[in-house]
């Protein structure tokens, strides 16, 4: 990286990096975990697979967001976790789409997420 990036600089994420990011925003997982994690929580809103989990995590430890934990998972996984810079992009992005979905959501009348939205694909 040849000069620390903003937060601001990062934003938007994709969808498969906002899942990632908030998957290891509770601390460091390793790549098996992310993706159970992810299935769990998100179920196939955003489809996440290992080959493009591992593009993902290349691709932000390269930015300065993700990095390699010191150590392993007790099965000798390697494990990764948020830096302070990826905790800030992840509030951030957040913040952002909050402002987003609450300006939709007025936009149409709505009166919260999940009223009478959608199921996801």
């Amino acid at each position: 990286m040849a000069s620390d990036p903003s937060p601001a600089d990062l934003i938007p994420l994709s969808p498969r990096d906002l899942v990632v990011l908030t998957v290891m925003a509770e601390g460091p997982i390793h790549g098996y975990g992310i993706v159970t994690a992810a299935q769990g929580r998100f179920g196939s809103t955003v489809p996440l697979d290992p080959a493009n989990l591992y593009r993902s995590l290349k691709r932000l430890m390269r930015d300065g967001v993700v990095l390699e934990a010191e150590g392993e998972a007790a099965d000798g996984r390697r494990t990764y976790a948020l830096t302070p810079l990826g905790r800030r992009v992840l509030d951030l992005e957040v913040a952002r789409l909050r402002v987003l979905t609450e300006a939709a959501l007025r936009a149409r009348g709505g009166e919260g997420v999940g009223d009478d939205a959608p199921e996801p694909a």
